[in-house]
């Protein structure tokens, strides 16, 4: 037997309710099955996120029923179908109101580059974007009469085509209901062709964007379902308000029980594998913050002790106090090591480098190619189409001692660079502010070449890149970039010619090699005529992205591979402006007489990891070996090429330049000198570090080692509270986490944690 009719509030409400939640169940279960695991922990999330859209449309329905009653929507629909002019109206009205939605959207779009644009005024182009879009709302409202009039116009002159709306009306269809479906099918199909044949649509991670977009989806095919073909079996369900009732209360009840103490398989499988978990997790780790430090302990959150403002993963540890301060899991040790003073001390760098008769002849010359993973090059044993890439680099390893194992302490051009000139870790470079995407380089570093020039070398860096910018030194460059950028890395430099850079989005797509070689042989010939001493740095950046086609390498591929093979192809294209640089040293004469370092910032992902939610692809924003294993290639005159394998930092790479031309590095450089190994010598083993520090558009922070055999890498997710341990040997691609596994995990993780809370703080290199 059936339930008594319900009133129709109550009616509205069940209905807008239920559905809602019975397409967020279907939606849940679809992430469900596609995650893997974590299924109660999902399934609250989703009751999270849909019970707000099922009150409110049940609000919205039972609103309309206690006004106009029961069937209100269908009646609306019916009463759109059978008047014309009422149907011409609502559609005109919906056209208008689409011009000038479109029109505010593009101008608030246009408006937000100037205003806000500017990263050092964000706030105050934030309030007069705000104070404009103020005013330009009622100003387009009234545009909208004149919008509206000829939307009557267009409405009335589709209608008069009889033969289709008569069809249309047979079918139940207004004109209202045509144009909006043809709209969003419009819309969807432009979307569609810009996702699959503009852009890499595996890159975009639009799951965790579509998944939630789905349950309204569903909720109204669900709605057409039930109130249509089963409308009969709809209405002898027995107790329907008090189903839906049950099933709101479950909804409210259930995330409370399934999101707390979750086991780490969970959190995995929740975090990184489901369509809304990282973005949800976050956002209630934000609401979840009891100590407001910015951390939390919520669903297996980094802090460790949420009571504690004092107490969280970003805190420096303070050793012997009995606290765990940084949440690595116990007291840090006071440490026996000191951070060397102006003067130096018997820690310092200076007093650690061996005296050598080798020396890098009269020039310098390094190469510095951005993002350039060592794994692409043919001495890596790489090859594409059946060759190799690198021809040119090939043919010069040939002649130069090649390190294997180089790691970069960063991921992203702001905090590589500095950190390999300054030879300090990145978060221990003087920066104006490491909250910024692009922070300042203070003067107070002592960059390579403000070691090398008062030793008598013209200094000259060549570029063509935003990120070079110094309106200081070089008022008439950079025309195009914000005002705001001034990185200061150019420190040392008689002359940084960054003549054509262009803004960030330009950038981005600039073919810039041919330019920076054109300026850079004209120098070199210019130096090598007067017989000038110098030392120059040439900043390559073809292979970063997005990566540009060139003439005679043709895309084949399609989504991730295509964009593999993009990269690779300007690897290629890099390769040959590499070799049009060593073919002027041999022209001129000077190669036998000039060091010659290749070396690149970072690396570059495609899919294979996933951090917070997301597939990583490009680069900044993990630590995984794609982004931190780098070329590094020191052609020496007088020195014959091999290959070693010990582990080394980029960090080492101004130590061993200035002891190459008998220069004593700064106590502040803490990198260790590579000339032992160019020697031929072995190098004392020692692990490699990195970093991943925070930053506006990506907070997240990590640090990792590579262990001093180079079998080993450690990588300690400091956002989540996770390890990670991967056998390089056996597992380059980094696969298989075996930090369960390993019976040298505890030890491993003891070692990077000694290292955060001894060198690192105080401002030492290794251990």
């Amino acid at each position: 037997m059936s339930e008594s009719p319900l009133p129709p509030y109550r009616s509205g409400m069940a209905t807008g309710a239920g559905i809602l939640l019975a397409a967020g169940a279907i939606v849940a279960l679809a992430d469900v099955i596609q995650t893997g695991g974590g299924t109660p922990a999902l399934i609250a999330l989703w009751a999270l996120l849909t019970l707000p859209l099922a009150v409110g449309t049940g609000l919205v329905l039972g609103a309309g029923n206690a006004t106009w009653g029961a069937g209100w929507v269908r009646g609306g629909f019916r009463r759109l179908r059978d008047e014309p002019e009422l149907d011409r109206a609502v559609s005109a009205m919906l056209i208008a109101a689409a011009v000038v939605a479109a029109v505010l959207i593009v101008g608030i779009g246009k408006l937000a580059v100037g205003l806000v644009g500017n990263v050092e005024r964000k706030a105050v182009g934030g309030l007069l974007l705000g104070v404009v879009v103020v005013v330009l709302v009622p100003a387009l409202a009234l545009g909208a009469l004149p919008v509206f009039r000829a939307s009557r116009w267009i409405t009335g002159a589709l209608l008069r085509v009889e033969p289709v709306w008569s069809a249309a009306r047979k079918l139940g269809l207004s004109l209202t209901v045509v144009l909006v479906v043809g709209a969003v099918a419009l819309v969807s199909a432009a979307g569609a062709f810009v996702v699959l044949r503009k852009l890499d649509y595996q890159a975009l991670n639009l799951g965790s964007l579509v998944a939630p977009a789905m349950v309204p989806v569903v909720a109204v095919v669900l709605a057409l379902v039930v109130y249509g073909p089963l409308a009969e079996l709809r209405e002898r369900i027995p107790a329907r308000g008090a189903i839906v009732g049950g099933a709101v209360v479950v909804a409210l009840a259930f995330p409370l029980l399934a999101l707390r103490s979750p086991s780490p398989e969970t959190q995995i499988a929740v975090t990184e594998r489901s369509y809304i978990g990282a973005r949800a997790i976050k956002l209630l780790r934000g609401f979840f913050d009891g100590d407001g430090d910015g951390h939390s302990a919520f669903f297996g959150g980094p802090d460790c002790d949420d009571a504690n403002p004092e107490v969280h993963p970003d805190h420096p540890e303070i050793p012997g106090n009995g606290i765990d301060d940084n949440c690595t899991g116990g007291d840090g040790k006071v440490p026996t090591a000191t951070k060397p003073d102006a003067q130096g001390d018997a820690s310092s760098t200076a007093a650690q480098v061996p005296a050598s008769a080798l020396r890098g002849g009269k020039n310098l010359l390094v190469i510095f190619v951005d993002t350039l993973r060592y794994d692409r090059l043919g001495v890596s044993g790489y090859q594409r189409d059946g060759k190799s890439l690198t021809p040119r680099i090939d043919a010069f390893a040939r002649d130069s001692v090649v390190f294997t194992k180089a790691f970069a302490q960063a991921p992203n051009t702001p905090r590589s660079v500095p950190s390999f000139l300054a030879s300090r870790y990145p978060s221990q470079v003087a920066f104006d502010s490491l909250k910024k995407s692009y922070p300042k380089v203070l003067d107070d570093n002592e960059l390579l070449f403000e070691v090398l020039k008062p030793a008598g070398f013209t200094t000259i860096g060549m570029s063509s890149h935003f990120y070079f910018c110094d309106r200081t030194r070089y008022p008439d460059t950079c025309k195009d970039v914000v005002s705001s950028m001034n990185t200061n890395v150019t420190q040392g430099a008689d002359l940084w010619d960054n003549a054509g850079a262009k803004s960030i989005k330009d950038s981005n797509k600039d073919i810039a090699g041919p330019r920076i070689l054109e300026k850079s042989i004209a120098k070199l010939e210019e130096l090598a005529k007067g017989d000038q001493k110098f030392a120059m740095m040439v900043h390559l950046f073809e292979p970063h992205s997005t990566y540009m086609v060139h003439d005679g390498f043709p895309i084949t591929e399609r989504g991730t591979a295509s964009l593999e093979q993009k990269y690779d192809y300007e690897i290629a294209v890099t390769d040959a402006q590499v070799g049009q640089l060593l073919d002027t040293l041999d022209r001129l004469g000077i190669a036998k007489d000039t060091t010659v370092v290749l070396l690149s910032d970072h690396g570059e992902a495609f899919g294979v990891h996933t951090f917070a939610g997301q597939r990583m692809f490009f680069h900044g924003q993990t630590l995984y070996r794609e982004l931190i294993h780098v070329p590094l290639l020191f052609r020496v005159p007088g020195v014959e090429g091999r290959v070693v394998d010990d582990v080394v930092q980029m960090i080492d790479v101004s130590p061993t330049i200035a002891q190459l031309f008998g220069l004593a590095p700064p106590t502040s450089w803490i990198g260790r000198s590579l000339v032992p190994a160019l020697e031929g010598k072995a190098l004392d083993p020692r692990p490699a570090f990195s970093e991943l520090l925070p930053e506006p558009k990506w907070d997240h922070a990590a640090k990792s080692m590579v262990s001093a055999d180079g079998t080993r890498h450690v990588f300690y997710r400091i956002s989540d509270a996770r390890w990670e341990i991967y056998d390089l040997v056996n597992d380059p691609d980094e696969k298989k986490n075996i930090v369960d596994s390993d019976p040298d995990a505890e030890a491993l993780k003891r070692q990077l944690i000694e290292w955060m809370e001894g060198p690192l703080t105080l401002g030492g290199g290794a251990p």
